[in-house]
C-alpha cells in the first residue's frame, strides 16, 4: 500500500522516504548516474541495491542517451516491490508519465525470488531480482562498471549495509568501478574499504551535506558453487550457425541477426517450420504451479520474455487474447491455489483459471514470416562437425558444408541422436513425443482460446484447432484418423452434441526431457566430466572443483516440449548472453536446472557412472 509522509513517498518497514520530493530526479542524477562521465566504454553496466520506484533507473537512461555510448546494462534488486499499479499511481503522482515510463509498466511483472528481463529499445536492458539481496548475489552473475547503492539508511536497513553484502562487491566490480551512495555512516566507509574499495566524499545535493563515492582497487574472484553448471566462455565470435528453422532456431537466429552478428541458418527440410512448428495455431501460456517452484519460475521467466519477442517480432501472427484454462480435476486445481496477478478464477463447467497475459500463435506462418528476413540454406541436413584452427566446418548430407565461428543447434526432436552420435553422453535423458492436431471448420466462438483435458483454439480464416495426441516414441509421419477422433473426444464437454468437420491432420514431433526442462547452453564435453569430476559422490559439497569443459562455441537449445512457444524464446535470449559474456536473463538456479550436462552430473554424484578409460 502506497503512503506518503509530508508528501514524500514514505516506507513504514524501515520508517524512511524513498526520495525527496526537491527535484527529485536532478537529485538522482547529481548523485548517481553523473557516474557515468567516468565510465570510460561503450557497454556500461550498473547495479543498483534498492530499485524503489525505478528513479535511478529512469536518470540513468536520460544519461545514457545523452552520452555516445553503444549500450546499457542496468542490473537492480528489491525486495518489497511496488505493483504496476503502485508504480503507474506515483508515476502520475510525480509527472512521470513519459512513453519510457508506460513501456516499462507494460513490461513489469513481479516474479518473486526470481529475475524480470525488460528490454527498452535495441540498447537499454533492465534485469530486475524481487528477492533477498544476498539471495540476489547468488543468482546473479555479472561485474559492474557503477554500483549504486540506494537502500534504506544503515541505522533502519542494516542487512543491505551487511558485511557479507558489501564484502562480496569487489567480486562483482571490475577494477576502477565505480560505487556512490547518499550514505556516509562509519560502518559503511570500513566495510568498503577493507574489501578492495577506496572510499572517500563527494559534496551532497541540496541539504546533504556529503555522499559517498568508492572505487574498487582489488577486483575479487568468486568462490563458485556447483562450478560443474558454470556457463561457457564464448570467444568473440562474428559469424553464428544456427541448425534448425523451427520457432527456436529462427528465434535464436533473429536476436542474433538483432545483435549484429552475422546469422546462417541450415534447415534439413525444404522450407521454415516442418517439425514441431508447423501447425495453424497454438497457445502461448505460461505453466502455472505453487510459488517458489523451480519449473514454474523457469516457465513464468519464459514466458515475459516470449511477450516481449511476439510484440516486437510476432505482427499480424501474434494474438495478446489471453486463454482460459479449465481446472478439471484436484491435481490442476491445487496449482492454481494460491493468490497471484497472472490469472483470475471464475466458474464455469468447470472452474475456470483466466490467463490474460497469454497469447494465440500462428507458429507455421509466424516461422514463415521470420525465415524471409534470414539467410537459410534449405534441404541441409546436419551430418557432423569438425574444429578447425579459428572456426568450424559443418558438414550436411547433401555434400556441402559452412564454416562458422559458433555453432547453435536448435533442431528439435533430433538432440538425441546428436549427444549420442555425435557428444558421447550416454546419460542424456530425451525422448520424441508424436503429438497430431485436428484442423475442423469453425464449431464454437470463441474470444480466447481455451484449454482442459484437450485444447481449442480462437477460428483462424473460419478454421479451428483441436488438439493434442501424445505418443512417446511413435514414429509415424503420417496423420491417424484414430488420433482425431480422440483429440474431437477430449473437447466433449465444449461440443453441444455437435460433430465438428474435420477438415485435416498435422503430425508434429517434440522432443522431451527426462525432468520437464528444456535443454539450454554449451555442450559439455562427457568424456571430460566424467574424468574431472569422477569424485563427485565425495566431493559435491567441496568449492576446489576444476572449472568445467565444454565444446568450445557449441551451444544447443532443445527439448521445449509442448511450451516451446515459450521456452525457444527463453533459449534464444540465454544463449545471446552467453555470447556476449553478460548477465543472463534468468537466475543462476535456472540456469543450473537447464544446463545440458546435468543428467550426467546427477549419475556423477550417484556415483553411476562407468569409468571411461
Amino acid at each position: 500500500m502506497i503512503k506518503y509522509h509530508n508528501n514524500a513517498l514514505y516506507n513504514s518497514e524501515f520508517d524512511d522516504i524513498y526520495f525527496n520530493t526537491y527535484e527529485p530526479l536532478a537529485e538522482c542524477e547529481y548523485a548517481y548516474s553523473s557516474a557515468l562521465d567516468g565510465v570510460n566504454k561503450s557497454t556500461i553496466v550498473v547495479a543498483e541495491a534498492g530499485f524503489g520506484v525505478g528513479l535511478n533507473f529512469f536518470c540513468t537512461i536520460a544519461k545514457f542517451k545523452s552520452l555516445n555510448k553503444k549500450s546499457l546494462h542496468y542490473i537492480a534488486v528489491e525486495k518489497y516491490p511496488f505493483s504496476k499499479d503502485e508504480l503507474a499511481s506515483i508515476y502520475e503522482q510525480f509527472g512521470l508519465d513519459s512513453a519510457i515510463y508506460k513501456e516499462f509498466l507494460d513490461n513489469y511483472h513481479i516474479i518473486p525470488n526470481s529475475l524480470l528481463r525488460i528490454n527498452l529499445g535495441s540498447n537499454i536492458t533492465i534485469d530486475i531480482y524481487f528477492g533477498d539481496i544476498l539471495e540476489f548475489l547468488e543468482e546473479c552473475e555479472f561485474r559492474a562498471d557503477i554500483w549504486y547503492l540506494d537502500g534504506f539508511a544503515p541505522s533502519k536497513n542494516p542487512q543491505m549495509w551487511s558485511e557479507k553484502f558489501l564484502s562480496n562487491l569487489a567480486c562483482y566490480s571490475y577494477k576502477d568501478t565505480i560505487i556512490r551512495s547518499f550514505s556516509c555512516a562509519r560502518v559503511v566507509r570500513d566495510r568498503l574499504s577493507q574489501n578492495g574499495f577506496e572510499v572517500g566524499k563527494l559534496k551532497g545535493y541540496h541539504k546533504k551535506r556529503e555522499m559517498l563515492q568508492a572505487i574498487c582497487i582489488e577486483p575479487k574472484s568468486r568462490i563458485k558453487k556447483q562450478i560443474w553448471f558454470d556457463s561457457p566462455v564464448i570467444t568473440k565470435p562474428k559469424t553464428i550457425l544456427v541448425v534448425g528453422a523451427g520457432i527456436s532456431g529462427l528465434a535464436i537466429a533473429t536476436l542474433f541477426k538483432e545483435a549484429g552478428f552475422d546469422v546462417v541458418v541450415a534447415e534439413a527440410n525444404d522450407k521454415a517450420a516442418q517439425g514441431a512448428s508447423s501447425n495453424l495455431a497454438g497457445i502461448c501460456a505460461p505453466l502455472i504451479t505453487q510459488p517458489g517452484v523451480a519449473l514454474g519460475d523457469m516457465h513464468m521467466s519464459s514466458f515475459l520474455l516470449s511477450r516481449q519477442f511476439y510484440r516486437q517480432f510476432g505482427g499480424n501472427f501474434v494474438d495478446f487474447c489471453g486463454c482460459d484454462e479449465y481446472l478439471i480435476n484436484d491435481k490442476m486445481l491445487s496449482k492454481f491455489n494460491h493468490d497471484s496477478k497472472f490469472f483470475s478464477i471464475s466458474n464455469d463447467i468447470y472452474p475456470k483459471a483466466n490467463i490474460d497475459l497469454a497469447m494465440q500463435i500462428q507458429p507455421q506462418n509466424l516461422c514463415l514470416a521470420l525465415a524471409k528476413n534470414l539467410e537459410i540454406y534449405y534441404g541441409y541436413e546436419y551430418k557432423s562437425l569438425k574444429q578447425l584452427e579459428s572456426c568450424y566446418e559443418v558438414n550436411f548430407s547433401n555434400l556441402k558444408t559452412i564454416k562458422a565461428d559458433v555453432v547453435i543447434f536448435a533442431n528439435g526432436n533430433r538432440a538425441r541422436e546428436l549427444f549420442i552420435s555425435e557428444f558421447n553422453d550416454p546419460y542424456m535423458q530425451l525422448s520424441s513425443v508424436r503429438g497430431q492436431t485436428t484442423l475442423v471448420s469453425k464449431f464454437i466462438n470463441l474470444n480466447r482460446p481455451l484449454s482442459a483435458r484437450g485444447y481449442i483454439t480462437k477460428a483462424i480464416n473460419g478454421v479451428q484447432l483441436v488438439g493434442a495426441s501424445y505418443a512417446r516414441g511413435d514414429d509415424d509421419a503420417l496423420p491417424r484418423s484414430s488420433d482425431d477422433d480422440e483429440n474431437i473426444a477430449l473437447v466433449d464437454e465444449f461440443l453441444s452434441n455437435k460433430k465438428p468437420n474435420i477438415i485435416g491432420s498435422n503430425v508434429g514431433f517434440r522432443g522431451y526431457s527426462g525432468d520437464r526442462f528444456p535443454i539450454i547452453g554449451g555442450i559439455h564435453n562427457a568424456s571430460e566430466y566424467m574424468r574431472i569430476y569422477s569424485s563427485l559422490l565425495w566431493t559435491k559439497a567441496k568449492s576446489t572443483h576444476q572449472n568445467p569443459i565444454y565444446h568450445p562455441n557449441i551451444l544447443i537449445s532443445a527439448a521445449h516440449g509442448s511450451r516451446g512457444l515459450s521456452t525457444g524464446i527463453l533459449g534464444a535470449n540465454m544463449l545471446l548472453d552467453m555470447v556476449l559474456g553478460r548477465q543472463i536473463c534468468v537466475k543462476k538456479s535456472i540456469i543450473n536446472a537447464l544446463n545440458p550436462s546435468r543428467f550426467l552430473i546427477r549419475k556423477l554424484k550417484k556415483g553411476l557412472v562407468k569409468s571411461s578409460s
